[in-house]
């Protein structure tokens, strides 16, 4: 599913909301409007209320312990305050901005300006750091080798609004165990909708910006999150699930320093893996909560994992290009698929086991063995544009694929053959869910609607636009204004 970097949407009433895109071909949102000038401080400017908010939003992606372009970490001050590569011992020269090589990097005629290839800081951005930098460029947090960054997010109070200003991106959908609810991503928070009628179920907040992914263990006792600031913070969440979906967070099993996009339990639903920005595939046992492992193997982001039907492996998908199985036991890296050579989005391994079936950036199903040395045996096409999500119904007699197209499209799993196509969204398809009896669908898009559909004959059952106390009518006209 849609995974990555964001556009810049704003979200209204002032909350900051962005939503991911995959690349230069994705669609672009309205550019958002400029955001009024920061109102001076009333005594002298707080590196953490009014700087670290500004460093958060436009250099930290670049600059952290796993991204460190030119050597320059800024998650904590004593780091940032030294510089990288490019600087020349105190890169802040606190008193002095025409001389802090960190505001000449952010003011327009910098070389190299940052950030580097966007746009320029607004010119009340720079002048307030510049000011800054002239009371002193004083830390206000605790030591200064403290990672800033989580100090920032633990401190800032997150507003969810009761009723949303705009739809959000779906970008996670899961059933309850017993189909009668579907959990659907939202802003910090999971959205619950009755599946008989649609109707608001539930909310579940406590969660970070963007809600990757949602999964039921097979026992239908837990229930796993995987969310992130992207850029900034990721987060795996372990829920005690209830039938009607989540119920009582249990552990924060991982806070990391970027987007975790991916959760999968095992068959037996003993084990939880989980992977994301961070390049990174962690193993937790679920009952106690321990970690197993933690494999790195892969060169760029892990967009999907998935257990083997016998949970004795796991397969991976990544922005580098290729899919890898692993050995769960051995924590070792078995075979590698190279096949797509572009982004690989989704990834699951057929029922019987023998072959793993992987989408991406090509427009393409491929099918391969990693029994055989990850050689290609087949493919599946007849997309649009890149498969986002692909996965087997509960019989393992058909498989089910969306992405960019507007469409889920359902093949047989044994012939390949296209057996019908879910149509009628207008904007990408960045997941979808199979009910655990096989016989409902529930698709999600850029523009926040969820629609359900009969899976035997591809007939559409209902359509959720599941942004909680949105009204269209209202927002069209107050933007008329």
């Amino acid at each position: 599913m849609p995974r990555l970097r964001p556009t810049g949407l704003s979200f209204a009433l002032g909350l900051a909301l962005t939503l991911p895109t995959f690349g230069d071909d994705a669609p672009k949102a309205a550019a958002p409007a400029e955001p009024a000038p920061a109102a001076p401080a009333a005594g002298p400017v707080s590196f953490l209320k009014d700087v670290a908010p500004i460093f958060v939003q436009n250099c930290i992606a670049c600059h952290n312990p796993k991204k460190s372009e030119s050597k320059y970490v800024m998650t904590t001050f004593a780091q940032l305050a030294k510089g990288g590569q490019q600087g020349d011992g105190i890169t802040l020269e606190p008193g002095d901005p025409d001389a802090s090589f960190l505001v000449e990097l952010i003011r327009p005629d910098g070389s190299p300006r940052m950030p580097y290839k966007q746009d320029p800081l607004p010119a009340d951005k720079v002048a307030l750091i510049e000011r800054w930098v002239k009371e002193g460029g004083k830390y206000d947090g605790g030591a200064p080798t403290e990672d800033w960054t989580a100090v920032l997010r633990k401190n800032t109070p997150i507003v969810i609004p009761e009723a949303y200003p705009v739809p959000v991106a779906i970008t996670a959908l899961a059933f309850s165990p017993d189909n009668t609810v579907i959990a659907a991503s939202g802003y910090h928070e999971l959205t619950l909708w009755k599946t008989a009628d649609g109707a608001l179920d539930r909310r579940l907040n406590g969660l970070a910006e963007r809600v990757y992914e949602v999964a039921f263990s097979p026992d239908g006792k837990w229930m796993a999150t995987a969310s992130g600031d992207p850029g900034q913070f990721g987060s795996v969440k372990l829920w005690l699930a209830e039938p009607t979906g989540g119920g009582k967070p249990v552990r924060d099993l991982l806070e990391s320093i970027d987007c975790v996009f991916a959760v999968a339990f095992s068959p037996d639903s003993k084990l939880l893996a989980a992977a994301g920005a961070d390049r990174a595939i962690r193993i937790w046992e679920v009952e106690s909560g321990k970690e197993l492992a933690v494999i790195e193997d892969h060169a760029d982001w892990i967009l999907d994992i998935a257990f083997s039907p016998d949970g004795k492996r796991l397969v991976s998908a990544s922005r580098d290009k290729t899919s890898k199985v692993f050995d769960v036991a051995k924590k070792e890296s078995l075979v590698t698929f190279p096949g797509h050579g572009q982004t690989v989005y989704t990834v699951a391994f057929h029922p019987d086991g023998k072959n793993v079936f992987s989408g991406g950036e090509d427009n393409l199903i491929r099918i391969w063995g990693p029994d055989n040395d990850g050689k290609q045996v087949g493919q599946i096409g007849g997309f649009g544009g890149p498969v986002f999500r692909l996965q087997f119904t509960p019989d393992g007699k058909e498989i089910l694929a969306c992405g960019s197209d507007k469409t889920v499209r359902v093949f047989n799993a044994e012939s390949k053959a296209a057996v019908r196509a879910l149509a009628g969204h207008t904007d990408w398809v960045y997941s979808f869910a199979i009910s655990p009896d096989g016989k409902t669908v529930a698709s999600g898009s850029w523009d926040g609607e969820v629609r359900l559909w009969n899976l035997a004959d591809g007939k559409l059952e209902k359509t959720i636009l599941a942004a909680p106390g949105y009204k269209p009518a209202a927002n069209v006209q107050a933007a008329a204004k």
